[in-house]
């Protein structure tokens, strides 16, 4: 919905034309259906009637929260089930 810019150094901020809520959401650890391995994002097109009548959606990674080892110790990351089933991420053991 809204470009997402992360500067190299400091907390996300919005510009002032986003809504009155973004900073409250980007501070609160809303997360965008983004995997943290590969950066996969919801992607964007057309939803095509019998009619042919055209209307925008979007399709989504099927992003999964996964306990895993990142530079030796346990961490919470979003990652797409393809990263999961290719072994681009050590799950961590409980």
């Amino acid at each position: 919905m809204f470009p997402l810019s992360v500067p190299p150094s400091g907390p996300l901020s919005v510009p002032p034309r986003w809504p009155a809520r973004a900073n409250e959401l980007l501070s609160s650890g809303v997360v965008a259906s983004v995997c943290e391995v590969c950066g996969r994002r919801p992607s964007v097109g057309m939803s095509i009637s019998h009619s042919h009548r055209r209307t925008k959606r979007r399709w989504y990674p099927n992003v999964q929260r996964v306990r895993a080892l990142v530079n030796g110790s346990p961490r919470r990351l979003y990652v797409c089930t393809s990263c999961l089933r290719a072994g681009k991420v050590v799950k961590a053991a409980r």
